[in-house]
């Protein structure tokens, strides 16, 4: 006899860090935090851009 399993799937909802990778469920979920609680980046919500070296960001050297 197979037993089957009682659980149930929840959705919670937090924040990445774009930079560190840390992931965490906000105490208010009004609110976005400003920094990242691990590596304290002000810039957790944009994705790092990779430059070559000697590139300027508006493509210009």
């Amino acid at each position: 006899m197979r037993k089957e399993c009682c659980g149930v799937n929840v959705l919670i909802l937090g924040h990445k860090c774009y930079r560190c990778g840390h992931a965490w469920v906000p105490r208010d979920i009004g609110e976005i935090p400003e920094i990242c609680p691990k590596c304290k980046s002000p810039y957790w919500k944009k994705a790092k851009t990779k430059f070559k070296k000697g590139e300027k960001e508006n493509g210009k050297t």
